[in-house]
């Protein structure tokens, strides 16, 4: 299956399974002093926010909220489910206790569960894709009256969210029932939502990855190692149920990269938009290889379809495309130092056949 177990989000961990720390956190002082004004933030959207603490603060009035920059974006609705990257800062030690950015992995947060934490849910409601979010408050607001011992929070800090809001931006096209090109017909549910693929008359998988751009979204580009909110649906070929759906549910949101999708969407999601509607036809060595997925039903054999909406993007940092940088000038620059060979009379010289270059393997 293409869904994979996401890191739980840790600020949301049940506090009460972890110990208060007893050596830091706020004096008892009975002042009262606004985080938000006192930290500089800078940065910009999308790239990991530097906080700088200009004041001390003790302790703090209740959850306060201020936007830093506005998006123009589309506005969230109250149930909407929300791609957000976050960095949360200890005003006490003035420390970084975690940051999605520097792991790259943004997390969806739904505003429509009654289990988000109302430091979430305030700072989010209202706001629109593009925004990013300052909000202040005491860390018992979310850890409750034990702190959060893996964080090093304890119970009285001061704490600081910085939030981005990365998605969604749906696509505001209903889906054709009617296939054309590569995209079969769709079964449309009550909510006009894909409920499944109907290949009749639809042309035999060529063998090759085919990409069908349906709707091109304005959105910013998705790149290869970015993360990608995305909604979807997965059938075999000529297969009437689908073996995998989000739509109706939660958006997921994976890396466009090793460990992340399937190579077929890797190659062919990587150069659209945010908010583009793309079918894409996946050859076994692109998808799940030659043991194929017992799970979902799926033979080394099967060509997979996908309907995939993208939802929202979060970039990969911006130090990983300097190491990868780095790394391709080192390589370049060793090569360039090694002496031209000539070719050995007993190497041939002809191409390759096409069964000698090992398929790429299934993520």
């Amino acid at each position: 299956m293409l869904r994979r177990p996401g890191r739980p989000t840790a600020l949301l961990v049940p506090a009460l399974l972890i110990p208060a720390l007893a050596a830091c956190g706020s004096d008892g002082s009975d002042d009262v002093r606004s985080v938000v004004s006192s930290v500089e933030v800078t940065g910009e959207v999308g790239e990991e926010p530097q906080v700088e603490w200009t004041e001390d603060v003790d302790a703090t009035g209740g959850i306060e909220v201020e936007v830093l920059e506005e998006g123009d974006g589309v506005e969230l609705e109250d149930d909407s489910p929300v791609l957000v990257q976050y960095l949360l800062s200890n005003g006490f030690d003035e420390s970084t206790a975690l940051s999605t950015y520097a792991d790259a992995a943004p997390e969806v947060l739904d505003l429509g569960s009654g289990e988000l934490p109302e430091v979430f849910s305030e700072a989010l409601s209202g706001r629109s894709v593009g925004d990013r979010v300052a909000v202040g408050f005491e860390s018992s607001e979310l850890f409750g009256e034990v702190g959060n011992a893996a964080l090093n929070i304890n119970n009285k800090d001061p704490l600081l969210l910085v939030m981005d809001v990365m998605g969604p931006t749906p696509v505001d096209v209903p889906y054709a029932e009617e296939g054309e090109g590569i995209a079969p017909d769709l079964v449309l549910d009550d909510d006009g939502l894909p409920e499944s693929m109907l290949f009749k008359g639809i042309p035999k998988p060529t063998g090759e990855l085919q990409v069908e751009t349906v709707v091109e979204g304005g959105g910013p580009v998705v790149r290869k190692g970015d993360s990608v909110m995305v909604d979807y649906l997965g059938s075999v070929y000529a297969k009437p149920k689908p073996f995998d759906s989000s739509f109706g549910d939660t958006p997921i949101v994976g890396v466009l990269g090793q460990g992340g999708f399937v190579d077929g969407w890797i190659q062919g999601l990587s150069g659209q938009t945010v908010g583009s509607r793309v079918w894409l036809a996946i050859p076994p060595e692109l998808g799940y290889g030659a043991e194929g997925n017992e799970s979902a039903k799926i033979k080394g054999t099967d060509t997979i379809y996908f309907l995939v909406d993208i939802l929202g993007v979060a970039p990969r940092p911006a130090a990983a495309d300097e190491a990868e940088q780095a790394a391709q000038e080192e390589a370049e620059a060793e090569l360039g130092e090694e002496e031209p060979q000539a070719p050995s009379p007993a190497v041939s010289e002809e191409p390759s056949a096409p069964g000698d270059t090992e398929s790429p393997a299934a993520q």
